[in-house]
């Protein structure tokens, strides 16, 4: 169900997507489950779900805050639990002192030929990953990766206690000309106003989860920004002008 980049094509071809999920369903008379969907994907998932009327599905990513996540459409007599996703958690450890990022472990995964909608989350701590993956490829990944980068990893086997999964963030302190997506954009990623502009008009830029073309499209206090290519940011406004009368935000960026 990956999207590609225009707002209406990705509409249909997610609805097609979620057609065709339902018509499985119907067939098997059991669950069927999608590939992870980004957050954008999973908002037009549901509207495709709406259209259609189907009321027998759940959305889940391995954790509550989730923000990757498998569609599963199931028939009435049942209800799947949550620990019968194909989905399964795997955790990384290495040392403290690296500094590996999001697009440290997803360029890694990938580099083993992984399509990214096998990929869900990826949750970066001190010294610590978990991420999760389709079930069906946990064996393949055990057995490629054993570095990062540059950094060696090691597989840990202990079981990771979900709920105390919490995102970590790099924040720094801006000023901004505007509050518009592009003058954000532009800030976040350290891009011209131009090619801030076309990576909005090229549908690579989404605001809290809602793919954004427009470049006059106003950013507010705490809303999340997710630039393809260049990560996801929450951006916080502190309701103050500089001296040279630019906008002060807090910008904090996804690790």
């Amino acid at each position: 169900m990956r999207a590609s980049g225009n707002a209406a094509d990705d509409e249909r071809r997610i609805a097609a997507a979620v057609s065709d999920l339902i018509r499985l369903c119907e067939r098997r008379y059991a669950p069927c489950y999608s590939d992870f969907l980004s957050e954008n994907e999973a908002l037009m998932a549901q509207r495709a779900l709406q259209t259609s009327g189907c009321t027998q599905y759940i959305m889940w990513g391995g954790y509550e805050e989730a923000q990757r996540v498998m569609l599963c459409v199931y028939p009435e007599f049942c209800e799947p639990e949550k620990t019968e996703f194909p989905l399964e958690t795997l955790s990384l450890s290495f040392r403290k002192s690296a500094k590996l990022t999001h697009r440290d472990f997803l360029g890694s995964l990938m580099g083993t030929g992984i399509r990214r909608e096998a990929i869900g989350d990826i949750v970066i701590a001190e010294g610590a990953a978990t991420f999760f993956v389709k079930s069906e490829l946990a064996p393949y990944i055990r057995a490629q990766i054993d570095k990062v980068g540059r950094e060696g990893v090691e597989f840990t086997e202990n079981g990771v206690d979900l709920s105390s999964i919490k995102q970590s963030f790099e924040e720094s302190a801006r000023t901004v000309t505007s509050p518009r997506v592009d003058a954000i954009v532009g800030e976040c990623t350290g891009l011209s106003r131009a090619k801030a502009q076309q990576l909005v008009r090229s549908g690579l830029v989404c605001v809290n989860a809602r793919q954004i073309v427009d470049t006059d499209h106003r950013i507010e206090d705490s809303d999340k920004l997710s630039v393809r290519g260049y990560g996801k940011f929450i951006i916080r406004f502190d309701g103050s002008l500089s001296k040279k009368g630019k906008y002060r935000i807090t910008v904090l960026k996804y690790l």
